[in-house]
C-alpha cells in the first residue's frame, strides 16, 4: 500500500473520533441493554427491559417534561433578549464596541460563577433581588426562589437565559450587519415606519439565522446539566428535575448504570434528531442562497 494516499493523512483524525466518540457511544448503548450496577462488575444482558421499566418510571416522565419545559422557556427568553440587544447594538454610536464586549461577558463566564452570582442574588436574607422587591412593596416578605416549588422555574430560567443570550445576540448582530441598507431606504420611501420596516426587511433577512439559532439553543438547553444541578440539584421535591440531572442521579447516586445508560440513549436519540434538523436547515439555506 502506498504511503502517499490521502487515507494516511486523515487516519489520526478518524482514529481519534473512533476512540473518543464512537466507542463510548456504542458502549453506552450496550450498557443500556444490561442490568449493570456502577459498583458491581458482574452483569447480564436483559435486552430492552430497561426501556420497558422507564415507561413505568414517573420520575423519568417528569424529568423529560421538565427538560422540555426548561428548554422552551430558556430558548424563547434568550431569543427575545438576544434579538432586542442585537437591534439596539446595530449602530455606529460612540463606544458601541465597549457595550458589545460587556454584554458578551455572560457567555464566557463559567457556570459555577454564574450559579454563585444568582444564588447570591436570590438569597432571602442578603440577596439584592429580595431587597429591591421588598423596598418597593412588590412583595411583603423575602422569598427564596430556589426553595419554592412554584417559583423555582423562574429561579433557574433566568440564569439560563442570562448565560445563553450573548451567543444569540452576536449571531443576530452579525446577520443584521449583512442586510443591505438600501432596502431600508426603499421601505422609508414607500412610507414604512420602523415597525413595518422590521417585518418587511429585517425579519425576512433574519429568518434563516433565527431558525439555526433556535435549533442550536434547543440542543444546548435540553442537555444542560451544570446550572440546574448547581442551583437546585433537581429540587425542591423534584420540581426542577431535568433529564440530565436524573441520569446523573441514577448513575452516580443510585448506582444503576444500566438504567442511566438507557436514559442517556433516549436523550442521545432526541438530540441527534435535532442535530440532523440543524444540518438539514444549513444545507437548505445554502441551496436557497445559491
Amino acid at each position: 500500500m502506498r504511503l502517499d494516499k490521502p487515507v494516511f493523512y486523515i487516519a489520526p483524525a478518524i482514529l481519534s473520533i473512533l476512540l473518543v466518540m464512537v466507542y463510548p457511544l456504542g458502549e453506552g448503548i450496550y450498557i443500556g441493554l444490561t442490568d449493570r450496577l456502577f459498583t458491581y462488575d458482574h452483569y447480564s444482558f436483559i435486552g430492552l427491559q430497561n426501556y420497558f421499566d422507564l415507561c413505568h418510571d414517573e420520575l423519568f416522565g417528569l424529568s423529560l417534561f421538565n427538560s422540555l419545559k426548561l428548554t422552551a422557556i430558556s430558548v424563547v427568553g434568550s431569543l427575545l433578549l438576544g434579538l432586542l440587544l442585537a437591534l439596539l447594538l446595530n449602530n455606529d454610536a460612540k463606544y458601541i464596541k465597549v457595550f458589545r464586549g460587556l454584554l458578551f461577558i455572560p457567555w464566557v463566564m463559567p457556570s459555577m460563577v454564574t450559579a454563585l452570582i444568582f444564588r447570591w442574588v436570590y438569597n432571602d436574607f442578603y440577596g439584592y433581588a429580595n431587597f429591591v422587591l421588598v423596598k418597593y412593596h412588590i412583595i411583603q416578605a423575602p422569598v427564596n426562589l430556589l426553595a419554592d416549588q412554584s417559583l423555582a422555574w423562574v429561579g433557574i430560567s433566568m440564569p439560563m437565559i442570562w448565560h445563553h443570550y450573548p451567543f444569540v445576540m452576536v449571531f443576530f448582530l452579525a446577520t443584521l450587519q449583512t442586510i443591505d441598507k438600501t432596502l431600508y431606504e426603499a421601505a422609508q420611501i414607500d412610507g414604512a415606519n420602523r415597525w413595518q420596516a422590521f417585518w418587511t426587511v429585517t425579519f425576512p433577512a433574519m429568518k434563516p439565522a433565527i431558525i439555526i439559532v433556535t435549533i442550536l439553543e434547543i440542543i444546548w438547553n435540553f442537555c444542560s446539566f451544570d446550572l440546574v444541578y448547581l442551583l437546585t440539584h433537581g429540587g425542591p421535591f423534584n420540581s426542577t428535575l431535568t433529564l440530565s440531572v436524573y441520569i446523573y442521579q441514577k448513575a452516580f447516586e443510585y448506582k444503576v448504570l444500566g438504567m442511566a445508560s438507557a436514559m442517556s440513549t433516549i436523550m442521545f436519540i432526541l438530540l441527534f434528531s435535532f442535530t440532523m434538523l440543524y444540518f438539514w436547515t444549513i444545507r437548505r439555506n445554502q441551496v436557497y442562497e445559491n
